[in-house]
């Protein structure tokens, strides 16, 4: 992982300060329940942390676990997180992928205090029977 730039943080906040920036490249960042267990692990080619904490993030892939495991993936070349109050959005192609399910469309936000995801359109969602999905895609308009 390379840091560049001051990555401050408010100790009494745990949030960034308003004069954090620079970047990081090939990172990872985990997030826990109060008893250690994973509940989601973000990784990116690139983040971009700019001075009000927010971080553009290229090639983004978040994991998202159940009971230690990954349940789901959510892919996108792009996306902003906001980590401090566990939200991200992207204009972006998306892509979800879970057991016997894959969904893909243009657009997207999760709240992580609600655990929701929306996709916001040409939504297309696969479900098989047991055998891996392949789907290309959406289109750009």
């Amino acid at each position: 992982m390379l840091v560049a730039g001051a990555l401050a943080a408010d100790p009494s906040t745990n949030k960034p300060s308003a004069e954090a920036s620079g970047y990081i490249e090939k990172f990872e960042v985990p997030e826990r329940d109060d008893d250690g267990n994973l509940k989601w692990k973000l990784f990116g080619e690139r983040a971009i942390i700019r001075p009000d904490g927010l971080m553009d993030i290229q090639n983004a892939r978040a994991e998202f676990y159940t009971s230690n495991k990954v349940d789901m993936v959510f892919t996108s070349p792009t996306c902003l997180l906001d980590r401090a109050n566990n939200h991200a959005t992207t204009t972006d192609h998306v892509r979800i992928d879970r057991e016997n399910m894959v969904l893909t469309g243009i657009g997207g936000e999760w709240d992580g205090d609600k655990s929701s995801m929306v996709i916001r359109s040409n939504v297309c969602v696969v479900i098989s029977n047991g055998q891996p999905a392949v789907v290309e895609q959406p289109k750009q308009p």
